[in-house]
């Protein structure tokens, strides 16, 4: 029989966790889903893991070789049977009750593509923070101009006809932030998001986490920024973009010229009083404010570099 949802669950080489992850979704209060595991590499003490589990529900990918976490994603796109698609991690857990009371509000409010929750987080030193994400479609959509903050990629349920009508993946150019770049695709396709305000998954902080390596965090976060420039600021020339793209990442490196030109940018996107896809422009504002206020606080000048003189 086909399923109601199926779960896409990446898994790499990390095995500290896998079995919560497994098991907090085998133990979903509605039992009508598929888990379609994809083993990203082949990984001896994973595959042991996974072989240990029976249950007919559980469909395995394997990829002999490590092709990257929005690849596996892309194979599970591919391979689902069922109308609804929910994202899952391998060191998170999910609540019994989530994919249940997400696909209730899904059958309840069709006008929605995509559902996400609110989640808490559980940090090495066994401490639980809530974590509260935006709930309506504007205000996520103009969050994701900030990247962070707008909607946690595997407490999100979908629908799957809409990202294969739209020839939607994941791209596995990125390597990090491919599931915002993933949600701005499906903005620019028509989706409306939303998120329902209760902590219905548990966010596993470790060592281990990928968005622990923040070295090249700049670079990558403004990578999904490009892709919303010329939706969110049409009225921005090509070089105007990029001066407030600098604006926004969290160390700019600008001249202190280049920096209040920047500024003044910022001032002229933020009199776009047009919405394009439904974003909430107060919340792009408000974004835009609070990038340029950090960046005069907090950026280190380039100072220009001296005129050569000539010989002699």
């Amino acid at each position: 029989m086909q399923p109601r949802v199926s779960v896409i669950f990446p898994v790499h080489s990390r095995q500290a966790y896998l079995r919560e992850a497994i098991e907090s979704i085998l133990r979903q209060t509605m039992a009508d889903l598929e888990l379609l595991v994809i083993e990203d590499g082949h990984f001896p003490a994973v595959a042991a893991i996974l072989d240990d589990y029976t249950d007919s529900r559980i469909r395995r990918i394997r990829f002999p070789l490590n092709m990257g976490v929005s690849t596996a994603r892309n194979a599970g796109l591919a391979s689902a049977r069922a109308p609804y698609i929910a994202m899952m991690a391998s060191d998170d857990e999910a609540d019994p009750r989530r994919l249940a009371t997400q696909l209730a509000w899904m059958d309840a409010h069709p006008e929605v593509t995509a559902c996400g929750t609110h989640a808490v987080k559980l940090l090495p030193d066994g401490r639980r923070l809530p974590m509260a994400y935006p709930q309506d479609d504007g205000h996520i959509k103009a969050r994701l101009w900030w990247v962070d903050g707008a909607v946690l990629n595997p407490t999100v349920l979908l629908r799957t006809d809409f990202v294969r009508q739209h020839g939607i993946f994941f791209d596995p150019n990125l390597p990090r932030d491919e599931d915002h770049a993933f949600y701005v695709a499906m903005m620019k396709a028509g989706a409306r998001f939303q998120a329902i305000p209760e902590p219905l998954f548990l966010y596993r902080r470790h060592a281990e986490n990928v968005t622990n390596e923040v070295s090249r965090i700049d670079d990558e976060k403004t990578a999904v920024r490009v892709r919303l420039l010329p939706l969110f600021f049409p009225q921005l020339t090509g070089v105007e973009g990029q001066f407030v793209l600098h604006l926004m990442r969290h160390r700019p490196a600008l001249s202190a010229h280049d920096m209040w030109a920047a500024v003044a940018l910022a001032e002229k996107a933020m009199r776009e009083t047009r919405s394009f896809y439904g974003e909430d422009r107060r919340e792009i504002n408000s974004l835009l404010h609070w990038g340029t206020r950090r960046a005069l606080t907090r950026y280190a000048p380039v100072p220009r570099a001296a005129p050569a003189r000539d010989a002699g």
